[in-house]
């Protein structure tokens, strides 16, 4: 997968967790669902399925964004081979 398409990626999961974060449809919705569970509100239960997705999401953008290490990291101290590519 190319850098661009890794960046487009981490950038619309970025969007897609803002735009769930600023969450103005729960402000009257909150009135009108019963307790789940008989005693969480609603708005509360989002956030914690929010945080969920949150910590998937990190570990999705980290995956996606974090750099490849160099060839020649993983090569032992001794050898003077050129590393493989």
């Amino acid at each position: 997968m190319t850098f661009k398409v890794r960046l487009a990626l981490v950038a619309l999961i970025v969007l897609f967790m803002f735009i769930l974060h600023n969450s103005f449809w729960l402000w009257s919705l909150d009135d009108r669902v019963p307790l789940l569970f008989g005693f969480m509100p609603f708005a509360f239960s989002f956030y914690v399925g929010y945080a969920v997705l949150a910590v998937i999401a990190m570990k999705v953008i980290i995956t996606l964004a974090w750099p490849e290490p160099p060839a020649d990291l993983f090569q032992p101290a001794g050898d003077k081979r050129p590393a493989e590519k």
